[in-house]
């Protein structure tokens, strides 16, 4: 099972999505801000048959 996982970063603002085996920590992509933990996670084989 893998769970999309969404991220806001507290440093830059913005947000973005991951696939992840697990709500893990993310770092932001955008300004590199470390150890982000997702504000919401869904089961990404789920939500790609919607």
């Amino acid at each position: 099972m893998h769970v999309r996982n969404v991220y806001h970063c507290a440093e830059c603002g913005r947000e973005w999505t991951d696939v992840w085996c697990a709500q893990c920590d993310d770092d932001c992509p955008h300004c590199g801000a470390r150890h982000n933990s997702p504000c919401k996670s869904e089961d990404a084989e789920e939500s790609n048959h919607e």
